[in-house]
């Protein structure tokens, strides 16, 4: 069985994933006990774990949890509370998860244009000024920003195959240097476009962005 965690280790969870489909691949059911979600502790279930499991029946009872939510639906409270509030606190979470949990519906953050639903650009910005992406997994920016003229051909090679361009085209930008290799990527993703340069010894400028605020920066080591 994994480890009971806290609300904040239980969103950290979550964002540790690259993305909906990781979560839906492995995890279940977040357990929970009750009260307010912010002195609860909760269990992530594994994906293939069945309610009536006795290993989990006894775990649950062992430690007073009961279902709380879909994992995915967990992941889905959390994506709309971010949009709408990119630098939400914890404390906001719990609240948007505490209403979804007894109205099944998604919380309102006030101010928000219910025709846009999500944040202003001014406050997209600022989160992103702060490190933090635009969703609840870690996102990255790949920049090839200078190469060693020696090195300039098998550059462009590598952008060719990662980027799905012809090779002249890609020989143009590698000397016209700095160029975008993506940004606001997802870890697998973003991973996949570095790891040839990396084995070419060619240095990429890399930018990760992290879930939550209080989150350390992430990276792709």
């Amino acid at each position: 069985m994994t480890n009971l965690l806290s609300l904040g280790q239980t969103l950290e969870a979550i964002a540790g994933c690259s993305n909906d489909r990781e979560v839906w691949d492995r995890y279940g059911w977040v357990y929970a006990t009750d009260g307010d979600e912010r002195d609860a502790v909760f269990w992530l279930s594994d994906h293939d774990a069945e309610h009536d499991d006795a290993r989990v029946e006894a775990f649950a009872a062992q430690h007073a949890l009961s279902t709380y939510l879909e994992a995915a639906t967990f992941a889905d409270v959390l994506e709309v509370q971010k949009r709408q509030h990119p630098l939400s606190t914890l404390d906001d979470y719990a609240q948007a998860l505490a209403y979804y949990s007894e109205y099944d519906a998604f919380a309102q953050v006030a101010g928000i244009d219910e025709a846009l639903d999500q944040a202003s650009v001014e406050d997209q910005q600022a989160a992103r000024v702060r490190g933090v992406g635009p969703g609840i997994f870690a996102t990255f920016d790949l920049a090839l920003v200078q190469c060693p003229a020696s090195m300039v051909k098998d550059a462009a090679r590598i952008v060719a195959a990662v980027l799905d361009v012809p090779v002249g085209q890609a020989l143009a930008w590698c000397r016209a240097l700095p160029m975008d290799l993506g940004r606001d990527l997802e870890r697998m993703r973003a991973a996949a476009i570095a790891a040839p340069f990396q084995a070419a010894g060619i240095a990429l400028e890399i930018r990760g962005y992290r879930a939550f605020p209080w989150m350390d920066t992430p990276t792709l080591a």
